[in-house]
């Protein structure tokens, strides 16, 4: 290499590539000659279809072609791991390019040896540093999409929201990290310098705020690790277009009052301030997070203390209710009420088998007047084993038991109109009828003596299936206030099993049923359903 004497000393001519350069990088007064004056043809860069030769020119079809230009230089290595050949073909152009100041050849060092060959750098991410040099002047374009301002706000706004789209997409690359260095070679963004290393400093700062929040909800907790990211870069970049939604945001949530949000409190004693990216960061997202935890701590306490009003309604209903039922049982087992039913036990049965003799006087009287005698008393015996069986269950139901003696008509009328119990009452009316045909023949062939022996077994039977149960206890009132006493049993402040299933139940007339004994749980058991 040798100077040139027509240049005044200021210049020098010959291929740089040739020997060690007679210059230091850094003078700005030097013009770099890569082309030998012997060798005036160079080989043209062909992209997408195009001949290229000049730095725009390159940039112009990158902007246009992204997915091939990234191809061609970026991804053609072979599977040996060799340089490809687009790669040394853009290796070769860069040297060969003309009229290279000393600041473009030491950028373009940097671009070449520090980006295009560090293995470890994204493909796109090269060809964007490449772009940056080729043209910085120019768009910056990422991936095909051109990058702005607005654009860079709206990934931070949206992008940290969503889970698709282009916003996502470029809050995704940014937070991948290195995206903003190469953006800002741009002189349009040309004020995002600096941007990645102060996001990097806040995300870190952040994550150790946030690892030692007490009591910080699970939901918080995970957008602290996610999408916090993208507010604490919104307050980092210098544009006003970021910085309008960020003070809407914070404007738009009115933070708990101060002891009411034990985390937060703590967050905004820790933040830095509020024009400090964390400071945004609580003073927006996480105030809406304890905004949101307040309202439903508040929704929460007015439920409990309305469920406090319902329990303490249902308590003093439950001991409305065993007051009643102790008043209730105190009179239904009083003596003079066990008196009572023993005396309308007799009575009804004592009708029944009065009801029986005509039976024997009507089949045995006109022909046999001392067997239908017999017979007679035979029914009455039967009668009284059945009544000493029934005794002790009439004792213990008391004044429940409550047979229709002052309604009988009533009560016919009833029976008629149920068929089943008037096939009870025609088996019982067989049974007698075929007892006395069976006995007085019995009576009149065996005799007296024998006949009795035979009737043993059967006042047994009467004795044991009387006892059982075997007789109508006519309780049923009884049995609807036990049932309807039960049903509205349960814990302090609780809701019968029955009722909590009935409301869920898809029938409309289930629910109502359920809905009707639910407002039950709050009366005496004077209110009963017949009542309602």
């Amino acid at each position: 290499m040798t100077r040139d004497s027509e240049s005044g000393g200021d210049g020098v001519s010959g291929n740089i590539f040739h020997g060690p350069a007679p210059f230091q990088l850094g003078d700005r007064n030097v013009q770099i000659n890569h082309i030998h004056h012997a060798t005036p043809h160079r080989r043209p860069l062909v992209l997408a279809g195009a001949t290229l030769s000049t730095r725009e020119e390159l940039a112009t079809v990158i902007r246009r072609d992204w997915a091939a230009a990234r191809r061609q230089f970026f991804e053609g290595a072979a599977a040996t791991g060799a340089p490809s050949d687009g790669w040394l073909g853009l290796l070769a152009w860069l040297r060969d390019l003309d009229g290279l100041t000393a600041d473009d050849l030491t950028a373009q060092i940097e671009l070449i040896d520090h980006r295009l060959r560090d293995d470890a750098l994204p493909a796109d991410l090269k060809l964007l540093h490449l772009l940056g040099w080729l043209d910085p002047e120019g768009e910056a374009v990422w991936r095909g999409t051109v990058v702005t301002p607005e654009s860079l706000s709206e990934a931070c706004r949206i992008g940290r929201l969503e889970e698709s789209g282009p916003e996502w997409e470029l809050y995704r690359d940014l937070c991948e990290g290195g995206l903003l260095d190469a953006l800002s070679t741009f002189s349009g963004l040309r004020a995002l310098r600096g941007t990645q290393r102060a996001w990097d400093e806040a995300w870190g700062s952040w994550q150790r705020l946030a690892a030692q929040v007490p009591g910080l909800p699970p939901e918080a907790r995970e957008w602290a690790g996610s999408g916090a990211r993208g507010l604490l870069l919104a307050a980092l970049l210098p544009y006003a277009e970021a910085r309008t939604w960020l003070r809407a945001g914070r404007e738009s949530v009115t933070p708990p009052p101060t002891g009411e949000i034990e985390w937060y409190d703590w967050l905004r004693a820790r933040d830095g301030g509020a024009d400090t990216p964390v400071g945004w960061l609580v003073r927006a997202d996480f105030a809406a997070f304890a905004a949101a935890q307040a309202e439903q701590l508040r929704r929460q306490a007015e439920a409990d203390r309305q469920n406090q009003r319902i329990r303490t309604a249902l308590d003093s209903a439950s001991a409305l209710r065993q007051r009643q039922w102790a008043d209730y049982e105190s009179w239904r087992l009083s003596p003079a009420a066990r008196l009572e039913a023993v005396i309308r036990a007799t009575l009804w049965l004592g009708a029944w088998g009065a009801a029986t003799i005509p039976v024997a006087w009507i089949m045995w009287g006109w022909i046999r007047a001392d067997i239908a005698a017999t017979l007679s008393w035979y029914l009455v015996t039967l009668t009284l084993a059945a009544y000493a069986g029934w005794l002790p269950k009439v004792i213990r139901l008391g004044a429940a038991y409550q047979p229709p003696l002052q309604r009988v008509r009533a009560w016919a009328e009833e029976a008629r109109a149920d068929r089943e119990r008037t096939r009870r009452g025609l088996f019982r009316a067989g049974f007698v009828v075929g007892f006395v045909l069976v006995f007085g023949v019995l009576l009149n062939d065996v005799g007296v003596i024998l006949t009795t022996i035979l009737l043993m077994p059967l006042l047994g039977a009467a004795f044991h299936f009387a006892r059982k149960g075997a007789i109508h206890d006519w309780a049923d009132d009884h049995r609807e206030r036990l049932r309807d006493y039960r049903s509205r049993q349960a814990g302090a402040g609780d809701i019968p099993q029955h009722i909590a299933e009935g409301v869920r139940s898809p029938s409309a007339r289930v629910r109502a049923d359920a809905y009707q004994a639910y407002m039950r749980q709050f009366t005496g058991l004077d209110h009963s359903e017949k009542d309602e």
